[in-house]
């Protein structure tokens, strides 16, 4: 099977990151992928993040960049990437450089074996801070409870099919875009599986914006829409059981 990825990287102030997760986005593709794109959305960044993707796009032209006109957020950037994606699947690798090449083609060694692949933390207890491993866990257990699934991570580098992801209507730019992504998806008969992978430890890579205050209220809004939707008035739509490939 010839395999095609895009692969997204939004920066937002990752001049000290940017260059090294695209070296290891094309060390991990290096003899295992030859058809791919990668999508640099720089999000409005205050410092050289918008100089480096521009450097890097002039020595490669499978990179692209996308210089939004103001902070647009990690959701926008996902949504009008997969409007820009040619390929045949899809997958983000943040800009703040916590995958290791190995980790990054782990998950794509994955391609075809499931409409979603879903990696997960193995490390979480030493790679995350014990607030931000509270909080994620809340989360994750939050969202299996409301949405009648049973996983192990809403919001980490997950591969898609990509003319699934072009077919659902993504509401939220919150942080919440993935969950919604993943929640429409599962409950409507797409297949997943889950992998465990290992990140970079919270110190040693990019600062999380994840976890900042302000963007709790949009994932709320989001969280409580996709309640309402699946759970209750498009309940008839919405009410595959999940299936799980191994």
């Amino acid at each position: 099977m010839k395999k095609s990825v895009t692969i997204l990287v939004p920066a937002y102030n990752e001049e000290k990151n940017l260059k090294d997760t695209v070296n290891n986005i094309n060390s991990a593709l290096k003899n295992f992928i030859s058809d791919y794109e990668i999508l640099v959305f720089d999000d409005y960044s205050k410092d050289k993040t918008g100089e480096i993707a521009d450097e890097l796009a002039k020595k490669d032209s499978r990179i692209k960049v996308i210089h939004n006109p103001k902070n647009m957020g990690l959701g926008y950037n996902y949504r009008r990437a997969i409007q820009l994606a040619s390929k045949e699947f899809f997958m983000m690798v943040v800009g703040d450089n916590d995958l290791s090449p190995k980790e990054i083609r782990f998950v794509l060694s994955h391609i075809g074996r499931a409409d979603v692949v879903i990696p997960y933390h193995m490390n979480d207890k030493t790679a995350r801070t014990f607030l931000r491993l509270v909080i994620s866990k809340t989360f994750i257990h939050l969202m299996n409870t409301l949405m009648g699934l049973n996983l192990r991570a809403y919001t980490t580098m997950i591969l898609h099919k990509t003319k699934l992801l072009k077919q659902i209507n993504i509401t939220t730019d919150s942080f919440a875009y993935q969950p919604e992504i993943l929640a429409k998806l599962l409950k409507s008969g797409s297949n997943f599986m889950e992998i465990g992978i290992n990140y970079a430890d919270d110190e040693e890579s990019g600062d999380t914006k994840f976890f900042k205050i302000k963007n709790f209220i949009g994932i709320f809004k989001t969280i409580s829409h996709l309640f309402w939707l699946i759970r209750i008035s498009e309940r008839r739509i919405y009410n595959k059981r999940p299936i799980r490939v191994k």
